[in-house]
């Protein structure tokens, strides 16, 4: 994963926060391009041509300081292990994108289930070390809506 290119999940709330693993979960954090905290890997060779039911591509969220991937269980988001080499990947660690709107921005969906979304949980305003977790599709709310773009891209 090391020559992959490394990703930024940022919030329409506040786009001056990424996503981050801080003490073993997922928050927003200030944007800083060299924490290699804040650089994703958007997986999609280990998925295969696994879509999810409205014909969009599956991917996993890998972070690159830890090597651990996005988890959906219900409500709850967690992080394991990604296995490197030919190992399957667990459903549970699949998301897709729902459709872009305004500003390039997307819902990111758990892919079993596509009214549940990745969330900065708490509604507004988006600040620093605000929980990313997981709720009910929200897809006209920012603080429901995601940019996976580039981590040098601004």
């Amino acid at each position: 994963m090391e020559t992959e290119q490394p990703m930024r999940i940022s919030c329409k709330a506040n786009r001056s926060l990424n996503a981050a693993i801080r003490d073993g979960k997922v928050i927003l954090v200030r944007a800083d391009p060299s924490d290699k905290s804040q650089h994703w890997i958007q997986d999609f060779d280990k998925v295969g041509k696994v879509t999810d039911d409205q014909g969009r591509r599956a991917f996993s969220l890998v972070n690159r300081a830890t090597g651990q991937a996005l988890v959906s269980k219900g409500f709850n988001m967690e992080l394991a292990d990604y296995k490197g080499g030919h190992e399957r990947v667990k459903l549970s660690m699949l998301w897709s994108l729902g459709v872009k709107l305004d500003g390039g921005f997307s819902e990111v969906r758990v892919l079993r289930n596509l009214a549940r979304t990745l969330n900065a949980l708490g509604g507004s305003p988006i600040k620093e070390e605000t929980d990313v977790g997981i709720f009910n599709s929200e897809p006209h709310y920012a603080h429901a809506l995601w940019e996976i773009v580039p981590i040098n891209k601004v």
